[in-house]
């Protein structure tokens, strides 16, 4: 148990650090999607890995429809990316660094995507839909309210715990933000 302790103080202390870091990549473009989304983009972008996720695809990854699973821990691939950020009220939230098609999420196409809480899973949301409950990451788990990411189910997909009892914790790795 000391492992996963000091795993949880590692992370919530780097977490607490990348906001203090100037921001990278495509200032521009950043800052056009920031003004767009009323989100103040954070300062680094990072990779998250789940403690006791599925071994040997431990990094969480937004599909093509949204969803969240573990897969390969690939640190230069956007869909593993996330920059922790502020929204227009204040909210901590998570930017997502891929894009997504019209063939599978129409609704994301050109928009600034969040990590969000639809009241049963997380997954990849357009940051400014009215009503949007965003996740952030809160003493090294995934939270938003009450709920949190449990870990997985058998098929490696992003598992919820409502009551925020049975909550799992990530390490993070900051990374160089790849093109969406």
């Amino acid at each position: 148990m000391k492992g996963f302790t000091h795993i949880l103080v590692v992370s919530f202390v780097a977490f607490r650090s990348v906001s203090a870091i100037p921001a990278r990549g495509h200032k521009a473009a950043n800052a056009a999607a920031s003004t767009a989304a009323g989100i103040s983009r954070g300062a680094s972008t990072i990779v998250m890995k789940e403690v006791g996720g599925v071994p040997g695809n431990e990094c969480l990854t937004f599909r093509n429809n949204g969803e969240i699973v573990d897969a390969a821990c690939v640190n230069t691939s956007a869909d593993r990316q996330v920059t922790p950020s502020t929204s227009a009220s204040g909210a901590d939230v998570l930017l997502v660094q891929r894009s997504f098609d019209a063939g599978f999420r129409p609704d994301l196409v050109g928009k600034q995507v969040c990590m969000g809480f639809n009241g049963t899973d997380f997954k990849a949301v357009d940051c400014n839909a009215s009503g949007t409950q965003f996740v952030s990451l809160v003493g090294g788990q995934l939270k938003s309210g009450t709920a949190c990411q449990s870990g997985h189910d058998p098929a490696a997909q992003l598992t919820v715990d409502l009551s925020g009892s049975k909550c799992v914790g990530v390490t993070i790795t900051t990374v160089t933000p790849a093109a969406p």
